[in-house]
């Protein structure tokens, strides 16, 4: 058999042996999801899209039993499956980029808990805790266990900022805040760093189909290097080609020991820049740029994909707004759904200051419907999504 090594993994060593094996294994299973997708000679694996799984989701799990959905927030999860090895796998890379970026063994987890919620000696507790029980949650098992560390997401951890910077108090003992299942933004980070001034941060880059990506450079934070050995990473642009040094285009990855539910040049919907790190330390191959979900960039109406980030720090600094969420509905169509303080800015002064915010980001004012609310819900992952697509 001969099968055809996408151009954006031949410069890797690791991928001609480990792709063709995975390919090899699909092939010799007579995998339904993939027989047709991977018919003739040579085989070339055409790009798997989140809508050609979703046709045919109990197909690529061949009868396997779901593991892991994706979150779903915009729409019907993906579901995959993995095997004891894959599993196994994957909480050894977890120990390996711990023990890289630095994080602490003794740590305080603020994430989403399933129904058979662990007892508090496991230090994991809902997302979903009230953020002045986390502060003493944080300060009690900081006295009673000498825990330093904090996990969460970055949502989650620059919302429990904000409210330790209200309340003014001192957990300065925290060394260590990891985040993870959700893209850092900077000015997320500056949050953190004021409430945590003690901290390092740590972040990997991860989802629900693949496990950890890529870990955030120690040495230099603006890159993520890639575990190159437990996938295949490409970075494709508008013309499905390898993208060049610097530009964003699209991650499609391989997982190469996904067996029960193979992940076959899959477009996840994230987008980076392929990089070369200069921390000169680290030899995986790197990204930077990483700007996360297309669910959750904003699309202009020349067919670009526009970062919610500067959008969203100018939201943010509108007096009064307290907590938000950009919903396009269609191309020119956005909902912003708004927590305010109330009798800070008139609701003529606040439209005339959103409006503004999107003129500069994207050069026009689309139509823009304020929503008002007294919170902003999670999704069922107990994430929090700023900004939602849905084109």
């Amino acid at each position: 058999m001969t099968v055809l090594i996408p151009q954006s993994l031949r410069c890797d060593p690791h991928a001609k042996e480990r792709y063709t094996r995975l390919i090899e294994a699909v092939r010799r299973e007579n995998h339904p999801f993939y027989r047709e997708r991977l018919a003739g000679e040579p085989v070339e694996a055409p790009l798997l899209s989140r809508g050609d799984i979703l046709a045919s989701n109990d197909l690529l799990l061949n009868g396997h039993k779901e593991t892991a959905r994706t979150s779903g927030s915009t729409g019907v999860p993906v579901r995959i499956a993995w095997s004891p090895q894959r599993m196994k796998l994957e909480f050894e890379a977890n120990q390996a980029s711990l023990r890289w970026v630095g994080a602490v063994p003794n740590a305080t987890a603020f994430i989403h808990l399933h129904k058979t919620a662990p007892n508090a000696r496991t230090a994991q507790y809902d997302i979903r805790t009230p953020l002045d029980e986390q502060i003493h949650i944080l300060e009690q098992r900081y006295k009673e266990a000498g825990a330093q560390g904090l996990t969460t997401y970055p949502t989650s951890a620059e919302a429990l900022a904000k409210a330790v910077l209200e309340a003014g108090r001192d957990i300065s003992f925290i060394t260590c805040v990891g985040l993870y299942a959700e893209l850092l933004e900077p000015a997320q980070e500056e949050v953190i760093r004021q409430a945590f001034p003690k901290a390092r941060i740590w972040s990997v880059y991860s989802s629900m189909e693949f496990g950890i990506i890529a870990p955030r450079c120690p040495k230099e934070p603006d890159f993520h290097h890639l575990l190159a050995r437990k996938l295949g990473v490409e970075i494709l642009n508008d013309r499905d080609e390898p993208a060049e040094e610097g530009e964003i285009g699209r991650l499609v990855i391989t997982d190469y020991f996904n067996t029960r539910s193979p992940l076959i040049r899959y477009d996840i919907g994230d987008m980076a820049a392929p990089a070369t790190c200069p921390c000169g330390i680290v030899k995986m191959p790197a990204i930077s740029k990483l700007i996360g979900k297309i669910r959750g960039a904003l699309m202009h109406r020349d067919g670009r994909r526009i970062p919610f980030t500067h959008l969203s720090v100018a939201l943010r600094d509108i007096p009064g707004m307290s907590q938000y969420q950009v919903i396009q509905h269609e191309m020119e169509r956005f909902e912003l759904r708004a927590v305010r303080e109330e009798g800070v800015m008139p609701q003529q002064e606040f439209l005339a200051r959103v409006e503004a915010a999107f003129a500069v980001e994207f050069g026009y004012t689309p139509q823009i419907t304020i929503t008002p609310e007294t919170e902003i819900e999670r999704g069922p992952n107990g994430k929090f999504y700023a900004s939602i697509s849905k084109l």
